[in-house]
């Protein structure tokens, strides 16, 4: 406010520029009465002929009258309002800078002028340099600083009335003046507005209000010494959270980023909240936790390429929780949603590699064991089959699993088993097998 007191003197200094101009008159021209000068005034403007119109209407500018007889409806106001449009409008069609100029500076003038002639009510003040700014942006080729202008203009709208201003162009005004003070570097003035602006403002608005206070301050140090007492305060302040997670990403703080994930997960859960939580206890092995969050971020999702990446996620957990059949349930999720997605086969060969370490982990390797071999080496073949662009993952793998499939003996001595001839995987094999229930071929 002390801002605005400010401009309003400055104003007031330069209000007499009009009244001081070498062809000003307060009468109308050609001996016309005000009515009759002002009917001609307003008929050309109508019309867009603003030349014309000049011509029978800048005397108001001189004169000011508060009233017209003949026209009860007449306000000065409106006037100035008009002849700033004419002056606008004439200064475009000149193609000599200066002459353009001197036109853009007449309006100027009258804008100044309105402000301290008709801005003694907060809404009239609002009004005027609103108009005032959208000049100033319109013309600032042929004004200095003229994009300064407007964007201090904008900012002071919102000291005016910041709801008003906030909702204006679906928030472009606010995206201007806090973008500039930032772009500045005036942080002074740039955290006044946010301050102002913050408890009113949600959704997208919020979001680019934390993204430039993020800009504002810097350093993640600085973003965390600025949030974590607002939300001590205030610990539902989602936006406070989401900087401060992000704050703490930047600076490796897990578990006071794995804090901030969880309130955020509480307060907003969406399927972004739950699956950046599974991803961090994942990458921190705490499996049965990334499973819950892979769980919570499936329920929250439409999207069919979504749920398969989630479903592999989910059988990855599972096989290093050793629950091999559940995470074989998880791939054959995948598979129905996605028939030729090659990465559920090559999950689906991992789990049954697992399974053969699982089997064997007190004892030696034996001929029924290297049966699911064959098994495994199907749904790597399947995986290149289907989908093509997993062939060199799939060639590189299939040396080693083709390696320790049942040698000949196995075969025919131990097995007796014939090549072609179709095996199951199951309780029949071996009881640790029974939850497979596939069949493979001899070979």
């Amino acid at each position: 406010m002390k801002q605005l007191i400010t401009l309003l003197g400055i104003l007031f200094v330069s209000s007499s520029l009009t009244q001081a101009q070498a062809n000003c008159q307060e009468t109308p021209p050609e001996g016309l009465s005000p009515i009759a000068a002002y009917s001609l005034f307003y008929e050309n403007f109508r019309q867009g002929d603003y030349d014309f119109a000049l011509k029978y209407g800048k005397w108001m500018a001189c004169a000011k009258p508060e009233k017209l007889e003949g026209n009860p409806q007449f306000k000065l106001e409106k006037q100035y309002e008009r002849l700033v449009t004419i002056y606008d409008e004439i200064a475009r069609t000149k193609e000599d800078p200066g002459v353009r100029s001197a036109h853009l500076d007449t309006a100027q003038t009258l804008l100044n002028e309105s402000l301290e002639l008709f801005g003694d009510s907060p809404e009239s003040r609002f009004d005027i340099i609103f108009d005032r700014g959208r000049f100033y942006q319109q013309n600032y080729d042929y004004i200095e600083d003229g994009l300064q202008k407007a964007y201090a203009d904008y900012a002071t709208l919102f000291e005016i009335n910041p709801e008003r201003a906030i909702d204006m162009g679906d928030g472009y005004y606010l995206r201007q003046a806090l973008g500039n003070l930032v772009d500045k570097g005036n942080k002074e003035k740039a955290q006044a507005l946010i301050d102002i602006v913050k408890p009113l403002v949600d959704g997208e608005k919020l979001e680019y209000i934390e993204e430039q206070q993020q800009e504002l301050l810097g350093s993640p140090e600085e973003q965390i010494a600025y949030f974590t007492p607002i939300v001590e305060e205030n610990p539902n302040d989602l936006a406070a959270w989401k900087a401060l997670e992000g704050a703490y990403e930047e600076t490796e703080n897990r578990q006071k980023r794995k804090e901030a994930l969880i309130k955020i997960n509480e307060l907003d859960p969406t399927y972004d909240s739950a699956h950046q939580l599974a991803e961090l206890a994942k990458g921190n092995a705490n499996y049965s936790e990334a499973a819950k969050y892979f769980n919570e971020a499936l329920d929250r999702t439409s999207s069919d390429q979504d749920k398969v990446q989630l479903y592999l996620n989910l059988a990855d957990v599972n096989i290093n929780l050793e629950k091999l059949s559940v995470a074989k349930g998880h791939v054959q999720n995948a598979l129905k949603i996605d028939p030729k997605n090659g990465n559920a086969y090559i999950k689906m060969s991992t789990i049954y590699g697992a399974a053969i370490t699982q089997c064997t982990s007190d004892r030696k390797l034996e001929a029924q064991d290297r049966v699911v071999y064959w098994l495994v080496v199907d749904y790597l073949n399947r995986a290149k089959k289907e989908d093509p662009s997993v062939t060199t993952t799939v060639n590189r793998q299939l040396p080693n699993y083709e390696a320790v499939t049942p040698t000949t003996e196995d075969k025919f001595f131990t097995l007796n088993l014939e090549n072609g001839q179709e095996i199951k995987v199951d309780g029949s094999l071996m009881p640790c097998y029974s939850w497979i229930n596939e069949s493979t071929t001899v070979r």
